[in-house]
């Protein structure tokens, strides 16, 4: 995929390719940049367009009419679901990150502007961590070129198909939100203090073990047979079992940072960057300075409703996080936490029901990934499919 920019090949097409700078009018010579300061003083309706589209508005234009405009650098020609081009008609400002193109005579803006996302750029663009394409590659770039009538019947189809992929892309984000909301009432509604409960200091329910990192240019100390936790490692959402992270410690890695290997059944909280994370142990692990571990002393509480009950009190801990540099709990501020508990077979009831709302929702957000995923992939390969000439 590298070898051509992140983008698959166009293929052949039942019309002949022609030199970009054959189709359109380069205009860059007009543009003038303007800083996001000098942008906030002079507001308007008229877009300023940057590499990746239009990032604000000023109050006069520097271009008008139907426009292509081409990323030169700063924009995603490696990444095949990004645009890197785009079509606009009417009023524009345009910095020195786009080409700015007129279509000629016999020549659609948009049919151009949906071939030019078609293009494997790796073989144009100069540089890796800031591809640039500058003029002369960007003129050398092949365009199918169909008589106009079908470049209008393409452009016409295309937009409508993008839209309505684009609208179904923006549903899925919205119910993906919902369902987020869903786990949270769903974990809230487990955890709610009422009659028959009693408050407990997190600190007498849990010994709290701490963590560390040994040197990471020691490669002696990393990649053996333990586990290792850090916040990274944590779910942003509700709280999952766990049983490896994404790296591991040797025994003298673990000697090293004197940290101490934590039996199963222990609960671990992310205390730094971000604070509140919470995850189950299925295993012995150890965990990062960025965690403590928090192992039972006695059958007082249920480990998953504990879990559920750490990850509410979150905003609490994020409230209560010190430090000047980044924001972090210490072992007494989270010693200190008073966590309301019902009796133990009202825990396990709540957490069974709980999480048996949270598995639905999990489910639910798992398909809509699913879904969001094949729709990505799909933008661009319909759109290589009709500008190659493909369909219809």
């Amino acid at each position: 995929m590298h070898e051509h920019g992140g983008r698959q090949p166009t293929g052949v097409a039942p019309w002949p390719c022609v030199p970009l700078g054959a189709l359109v009018d380069c205009l860059d010579a007009r543009r003038i940049p303007l800083s996001r300061a000098r942008r906030a003083g002079c507001p308007g309706s008229v877009p300023y367009h940057g590499a990746s589209g239009v990032v604000g508005h000023v109050d006069r234009a520097l271009f008008d009419g139907p426009l292509v405009l081409l990323g030169e650098d700063c924009a995603p020609f490696l990444n095949p679901v990004r645009d890197v081009a785009f079509f606009h008609d009417g009023p524009l400002w345009a910095g020195n990150h786009v080409h700015v193109l007129r279509p000629r005579a016999g020549v659609d803006g948009r049919f151009v502007a949906h071939a030019l996302n078609t293009i494997a750029y790796g073989g144009y663009v100069e540089g890796t961590t800031r591809p640039k394409l500058v003029r002369a590659r960007m003129n050398s770039l092949p365009v199918p070129c169909p008589p106009l009538d079908s470049q209008r019947r393409i452009a016409r189809e295309l937009d409508g198909a993008l839209e309505r992929i684009d609208c179904q892309l923006h549903e899925l984000s919205v119910q993906r939100v919902l369902l987020r909301e869903q786990a949270d009432a769903a974990l809230w509604h487990a955890v709610q203090p009422g009659h028959g409960h009693t408050a407990r200091l997190l600190g007498s329910l849990f010994d709290i073990v701490g963590g560390g990192t040994p040197p990471t240019d020691q490669d002696p100390l990393w990649g053996g047979d333990i586990p290792w936790i850090t916040p990274a490692d944590l779910p942003a959402g509700p709280p999952t079992w766990l049983y490896h992270g994404a790296r591991s410690l040797s025994a003298a890695g673990l000697a090293a940072c004197r940290a101490t290997l934590v039996p199963p059944g222990a609960l671990v909280v992310s205390t730094r960057a971000p604070v509140g994370r919470v995850g189950m142990l299925r295993g012995a692990v150890s965990v990062s300075q960025g965690c403590k571990a928090l192992v039972p002393r006695g059958a007082d509480v249920a480990l998953e409703y504990a879990a559920l009950l750490l990850r509410a009190h979150a905003p609490i801990l994020r409230q209560r996080a010190g430090g000047s540099v980044f924001a972090e709990v210490d072992t007494a501020t989270l010693a200190s936490l008073e966590l309301s508990l019902p009796p133990l077979p009202a825990q396990h009831a709540a957490a069974r029901t709980a999480w048996a709302s949270l598995a639905r929702v999990a489910k639910c957000e798992a398909a809509c990934a699913a879904m969001e995923v094949t729709l990505r992939e799909y933008r661009p390969a319909l759109r290589r499919a009709w500008v190659s000439g493909m369909r219809p």
